[in-house]
């Protein structure tokens, strides 16, 4: 039998997703990573973390807070000011750009820059509310909605996205498109520990290339262990 039969017969069941989510939350105590309570102090730190790989963002958004307390401070006429304060972070001037407007369409539609009025929506009218504006899209709406509303959500990025594949979640090749398959196989109530446990063991066990696999908590569910370890 090769080596993947035999791990396809060992996990046929599937992965225990509720036991694999308790060791993932003794392991890890549900992180919140550093996201703001707020909706739109999540939403502007989420756009500061897209697309880099330190966590100096984490610095340039206080340093943020510090030059605009208020949102509704953010001007055009302030892009220069704002871009400086964003170049650590990376993609300076187009993050700028992107929260420029993001403010001047909130200021329109709701006389503020505000996303109070979110708590009131659907998850659904809610999330087509963020997904209009520039930069956002499902997953960092999801992580708004999750992270500062408690709904029960699950956003897929690429930690998520290892870590299902790993486990044997039905998957396509990209985070974005694999969204509605892993949200939809993780219960309600589990998606919110899911996610921000899956992205501290993406951090510190689970990496693309070389993960620590010798220390991970549930390996005996990976079958990326599992076919590895069988060819030894």
């Amino acid at each position: 039998m090769t080596a993947k039969k035999n791990v396809e017969t060992r996990v046929s069941s599937g992965p225990d997703i509720h036991k694999i989510s308790d060791l993932l939350e003794r392991a890890y105590e549900s992180p919140r990573h550093g996201n703001p309570r707020r909706p739109l102090d999540d939403l502007i730190y989420i756009i500061l973390s897209t697309r880099t790989r330190d966590l100096n963002f984490r610095t340039t958004f206080r340093n943020l807070k510090k030059a605009f307390p208020v949102w509704d401070s953010v001007r055009s006429r302030k892009k220069s000011l704002l871009e400086r304060i964003l170049v650590p972070a990376g993609l300076g001037r187009l993050k700028a750009a992107q929260i420029i407007e993001i403010i001047a369409r909130l200021r329109r539609r709701f006389g503020r820059a505000t996303l109070a009025p979110l708590a009131k929506m659907t998850d659904a009218e809610a999330e087509d509310l963020l997904t209009s504006l520039p930069g956002v899209g499902p997953k960092v709406a999801k992580c708004v909605l999750m992270y500062t509303l408690d709904r029960e959500v699950l956003p897929v990025d690429v930690h998520v996205h290892r870590l299902a594949t790993r486990l044997g979640f039905r998957t396509k090749k990209r985070p974005d498109t694999s969204q509605e398959l892993i949200e939809s196989a993780v219960p309600p109530e589990l998606r919110y520990s899911f996610h921000v446990n899956a992205v501290a063991h993406g951090r510190t066990v689970c990496f693309s290339q070389r993960p620590r696999c010798d220390i991970c908590p549930i390996s005996k569910w990976c079958r990326y262990y599992l076919i590895r370890e069988a060819k030894i």
